[in-house]
């Protein structure tokens, strides 16, 4: 199932190779050029995975991830962080801020594609799981009662 997807980066060019690789592959695709967009976004839209770039033209990758984690309806949406290079103490900043996944550029098309349907398989397991459990507990609640 297509989730929604934020990508947050201060490249316009990087931005809608993403945005078209995704909604290919199935996926509604949000843009914000900086970290202020991207956090706006994130509040008032249902973002269900995130990309965003490790250095954005007003803060960098692990401040954006922190502040998108302060958001009580973040606390656990899928982050992947988007790095120019691979440098492992910028990996280990964004793992320690609170991201889920790391890419280094240039990333090829199918490799967002599989990151964006791997955590989009999670939450759809996730998902279900959750109304598995909210029907058990139904139906013992409805048993209690009657």
């Amino acid at each position: 199932m297509g989730k929604t997807i934020l990508v947050v980066d201060g490249s316009p060019t990087w931005r809608k190779m993403i945005q078209v690789t995704l909604t290919a592959a199935g996926h509604e695709v949000l843009e914000a050029e900086d970290g202020a967009q991207g956090l706006k976004l994130a509040e008032t839209e249902p973002v269900d995975i995130i990309f965003s770039g490790c250095q954005l033209p007003d803060m960098d990758g692990p401040n954006f991830t922190r502040k998108i984690r302060s958001l009580s309806e973040h606390k656990k949406t899928p982050l992947i962080a988007i790095s120019d290079s691979p440098d492992d103490e910028q990996k280990e900043a964004a793992k320690s801020a609170g991201g889920t996944g790391w890419m280094v550029q240039p990333v090829m098309p199918e490799k967002l594609i599989e990151a964006a349907e791997g955590f989009a398989a999670r939450i759809d397991l996730l998902e279900a799981k959750a109304r598995k459990k909210a029907e058990l507990k139904k139906k013992r609640d409805e048993a209690a009662a009657g």
